[in-house]
């Protein structure tokens, strides 16, 4: 899919006060410069982590770096300032995204620590080759029995998702949200007209429940689980 990644990358450096060289921003971000380069020119695609550095660096959306022209003037976006975060995440020694692992035990101080660089450095982390380099994946500890037939204490492989209004209704996530903490949820989606998500569970004694955009500090994307015994 074409973006427009690299010519935004060029047009962000190059509009920065005293026009920043490609070595001078490679150094402060901690990229090599060779890699910079790549990106600037499209010969390369980005790594995930990167892409927050870079988000970060310009005070812009993932999603704006990668979808919009932004030498073009920008209509004002219908999300709150809040809503546009930078995740806070971890790299290897070969720079390539950790997968961190929120245990059970963790998951009671993820929605103080969430945005906390020292937090997330100290889950513990690993990697799984079969999963895209491109995006981001943490893990999340399953708890109660509000979303059968995930037992408690399943463990739920989950991608980070920047843009929260292009989630499709019926999309299973979990919703790290400030007073509900750490929930696994089939989510249907209203934040664009009425700024509400309606989390449903898929244990029938659960009743649907409506989140205020506000309300929600993560968004992540169930693609698979592990769990030590075989499902009912």
């Amino acid at each position: 899919m074409d973006t427009f990644f690299s010519q935004n990358l060029q047009f962000l450096r190059k509009s920065l006060e005293g026009k920043v060289s490609q070595e001078k921003m490679a150094d402060e971000l901690d990229i090599k410069k060779s890699t910079l380069s790549s990106y600037e020119s499209g010969r390369a695609e980005p790594r995930y982590a990167d892409l927050l550095r870079l988000a970060t660096y310009f005070k812009v959306s993932v999603d704006d770096l990668l979808t919009k022209d932004l030498a073009k003037p920008q209509p004002s976006s219908p999300l709150p300032k809040d809503r546009l975060r930078i995740l806070a995440t971890t790299v290897n020694a070969e720079n390539e995204d950790n997968i961190e692992l929120v245990s059970v035990k963790a998951v009671a101080g993820y929605t103080q620590g969430f945005a906390d660089l020292d937090y997330v450095s100290q889950l513990p982390t690993f990697h799984v080759p079969f999963l895209s380099k491109q995006r981001k994946y943490r893990v999340f500890a399953v708890q109660g029995d509000s979303m059968p037939p995930l037992k408690e204490g399943s463990l739920v492989f989950a991608e980070y998702i920047d843009n929260w209004e292009k989630v499709k209704d019926g999309t299973i996530c979990v919703v790290v949200t400030k007073d509900e903490g750490v929930v696994l949820k089939e989510v249907h989606n209203y934040l664009a007209k009425k700024n509400v998500l309606i989390l449903r569970s898929t244990n029938e004694l659960y009743a649907p429940y409506p989140i205020l955009g506000e309300e929600i500090l993560e968004l992540w994307r169930f693609v698979g689980y592990y769990a030590n015994t075989f499902p009912a």
